[in-house]
């Protein structure tokens, strides 16, 4: 591995996380699949969703009335291989229950602290999520 690929994934995927985080926030289900491996999963409190499909049933089950911000931070990202990744981060999530056009700023309750642990694969798209495990670390 040459020090421009190593950068070259830190880079990339420390930006998924960031996009990640802004694609949920903001409902924007085809952004946030693309960010996913085709057979790319994530998986929170046990349960694991597997493949575009299930990601879209995981984002269209979200009440419409949440307006929720991830705050991400203590992002690593290190090459295992060629084209394989390993990193972990650290978020910070709030989130409120409101209509769409409540003005803001909006009361939200004590944040919930996670960690991700991610697996990341090289694909002809770039680098993706090949796996990606929420861990609820503080819990309000």
């Amino acid at each position: 591995m040459t020090v421009e690929e190593e950068i070259r994934c830190e880079r990339e995927c420390t930006r998924l996380s960031s996009d990640f985080a802004f694609a949920v926030d903001r409902g924007h289900f085809d952004d946030f699949i693309a960010l996913f491996a085709p057979d790319g999963a994530l998986e929170r409190r046990g349960e694991v969703l597997r493949g575009p499909q299930a990601l879209r049933g995981f984002l269209e089950a979200m009440p419409k009335n949440r307006t929720m911000r991830h705050i991400c931070t203590n992002i690593r990202v290190d090459m295992t291989g060629p084209g394989t990744a390993r990193g972990t981060s650290s978020t910070l999530m709030m989130h409120v229950m409101a209509d769409p056009g409540t003005p803001l700023p909006m009361k939200a309750g004590i944040p919930l602290c996670a960690e991700y642990e991610d697996d990341y694969v090289l694909t002809p798209a770039g680098w993706k999520f090949k796996y990606r495990n929420t861990i609820i670390v503080f819990q309000p």
